[in-house]
């Protein structure tokens, strides 16, 4: 057993990031979905490929909108299915609605990022003021796009950005969707990381993406980040950096998607762009620490401490150290599951941090390893 000096420290800073989840939980502050945006050319932005089952109900949401003063650009990506077709009678349907045509991908560029760079350049040209860059497979609530707006407005940020509600269809997808709000809310301090001007100090999410056309020129849009598979993060660093105010704000009630569907898609998806969001091998290696010695460690301690109770080794403040530690993982994981939803995924906390650093690894070996990324379709190096 380690010494109870360690299990009061581990006690301590487990506290700690309690705290600062709680906080963060009132920080990632939703929408007013009463505010009205101030009139505006606002270009809904979709990049998409081999999108037919997912298209039409992500254009049903966004043309029941409240707040209709839009266009919609949707851009096939080269689909080999019937995309094109189904988003082309939506636009005989409804003028807002326009089909563009993507070229071929050049060398050096991430299949999405092309399609949106070809999308944004179109916006720009027809004098787009806001670009609000949605996946395919999102669906948006009648009140999402105003609101979205107005708090970008209202909080004069060149880019604001959310976590969809991850839709829940597999065991596997249970262990791991909820650890995104898991890993924003515990490790980063969303306050501190607004005042801090300091570029890498950012958090994003590429599903939903939302910029002034002024911000986005300065940070070089798409272009700037052509072999990214983490656009989200990578732009908002860049927009950060030209000077302007980046937000993350808490959409989830208004927008949904389901990002992977079963654990093979999951699992090819995350080990994908795992590696690029730490950014470095020093910070994986301090982030894996710190995952495994404050959130797994005292679920094994725990066990151990069940066992020598029945032994004259047991040591009671060594076992009720250990016993508070899991209570604050788990009270910590039920006030996220309580805003976000998926209770039962928080008795599984166990087997999704595991998961979760086994993600972070296996992108680090297939990033030193130069290992192809198949995706959609295309193949890429890394």
């Amino acid at each position: 057993m380690l010494p109870v000096a360690y299990q009061a420290l581990v006690a301590l800073l487990l506290l700690a990031f309690w705290g600062l989840s709680r906080r963060n939980l009132r920080d990632y502050a939703k929408p007013s979905v009463a505010a009205s945006p101030t009139p505006t050319d606002l270009y809904i932005l979709l990049p998409a490929r081999n999108e037919a089952s997912q298209i039409a109900a992500c254009l049903d949401g966004l043309l029941a909108q409240c707040w209709p003063h839009f266009t919609i650009c949707v851009l096939d990506d080269g689909s080999e299915d019937d995309t094109a077709a189904i988003v082309s009678a939506y636009a005989q349907r409804d003028s807002r609605v326009k089909l563009l045509v993507g070229r071929p991908l050049p060398s050096g560029w991430a299949g999405k990022v092309w399609a949106c760079h070809q999308l944004s350049q179109h916006a720009l040209a027809h004098g787009a003021q806001w670009l609000l860059f949605l996946d395919a497979d999102t669906r948006a609530a009648p009140e999402f796009v105003g609101a979205l707006l107005s708090y970008a407005q209202q909080n004069r940020a060149g880019m604001v950005s959310t976590f969809p509600h991850q839709e829940i269809g597999s065991f596997w997808e249970l262990v791991a969707m909820p650890m995104l709000h898991f890993l924003v809310l515990t490790f980063l301090p969303i306050r501190a990381i607004w005042e801090n001007p300091r570029p890498q100090f950012v958090a994003a999410c590429g599903q939903v993406e939302l910029f002034s056309a002024e911000a986005y020129r300065a940070c070089g849009g798409h272009a700037a980040i052509p072999y990214s598979f983490h656009d989200g993060l990578q732009l908002a660093r860049r927009v950060k950096a030209a000077g302007y105010t980046v937000r993350l704000c808490d959409a989830s009630h208004l927008i949904s998607c389901r990002m992977y569907r079963g654990g093979r898609a999951l699992w090819s998806g995350f080990t994908r762009n795992a590696y690029e969001g730490l950014g470095s091998f020093s910070a994986l290696l301090i982030f894996t620490g710190l995952q495994l010695s404050l959130f797994l460690l005292p679920f094994l301690f725990l066990l151990d401490a069940a066992v020598q109770a029945t032994t004259q080794r047991f040591f009671p403040v060594w076992g009720a150290l250990v016993c508070l530690q899991v209570g604050l993982i788990l009270s910590l994981r039920w006030m996220q599951a309580a805003r976000f939803g998926h209770r039962r995924a928080v008795w599984l906390h166990p087997l999704s941090l595991l998961l979760l650093v086994a993600v972070q690894w296996a992108s680090w070996w297939r990033h030193v390893r130069r290992q192809p990324i198949r995706w959609r379709g295309r193949e890429y190096t890394t």
